[in-house]
């Protein structure tokens, strides 16, 4: 009788666990899952600057050019853009952080059929749209104030940096040119990413508010979205 008791209680204690274990499980499961930040590539440090004693590149402070002027230059696009930063400093070629906008010739076929599988449209779609998007940021730049944000970091293989643009759109009112971009429907987020200067937002952050206003362009049918089959 005792046996028989033992066995019963050892039962009642395996199946206990295992509805503790199923519990545990469920709830688990039901959590939603964190947002996972976009990567952020290893800076490389500006041409002239040796990195002595340490196996790594520490990344280099941003520098500030709130006077900036474009160079129209026919191989300029939305997101790569030629820039004379200072009247001291010679010019340069800039590439977006957080954003690659649609390609203007099928230079890189690759990418604009990625471009296009990513917007639903065709790849002659994307170019003309890409035209459109120079063509809107030349403009934009040429008549409104603003600031490059660069720490220098070095394209792969090509010599161009990484840099943040603010955009003067209003008395007092700064934007970031990725923003306009993927608010146009020109843009989809997308590239190397980086921290913000002055800016209490995270890099996850900024790049949820990005996808924000990505949603809100494919759903009000702006830029290339007007043309999607998504």
């Amino acid at each position: 009788m005792q046996f028989r008791d033992t066995l019963l209680n050892m039962a009642i204690t395996c199946v206990l666990v295992l509805i503790i274990v199923l519990v545990a499980v469920l709830l688990k499961e039901s959590r939603p899952r964190p947002v996972q930040a976009l990567p952020v590539a290893v800076a490389q440090l500006p041409p002239g600057q040796t990195n002595a004693g340490t196996g790594n590149a520490p990344l280099p402070p941003f520098k500030i050019f709130p006077k900036a002027r474009l160079i129209e230059s026919r191989a300029n696009e939305a997101d790569t853009l030629r820039i004379k930063v200072s009247d001291t400093e010679e010019e340069h070629i800039f590439v977006l952080y957080f954003v690659d906008a649609a390609d203007t010739s099928l230079t890189h076929p690759q990418r604009v059929q990625d471009q296009a599988r990513y917007f639903g449209v065709s790849s002659q779609r994307v170019i003309e749209e890409g035209q459109r998007a120079a063509q809107y940021v030349t403009q934009l730049l040429k008549t409104h104030p603003f600031t490059v944000m660069t720490r220098w970091e070095e394209v792969p293989g090509l010599s161009r940096y990484y840099a943040l643009i603010l955009v003067e759109i209003g008395p007092g009112k700064q934007v970031y040119l990725a923003d306009l971009l993927v608010q146009q429907g020109f843009a989809r987020v997308a590239g190397v990413t980086s921290s913000l200067p002055a800016d209490a937002r995270s890099i996850n952050d900024y790049a949820l508010e990005l996808q924000a206003l990505r949603r809100r362009a494919q759903e009000s049918k702006v830029g290339i979205w007007a043309s999607s089959k998504l």
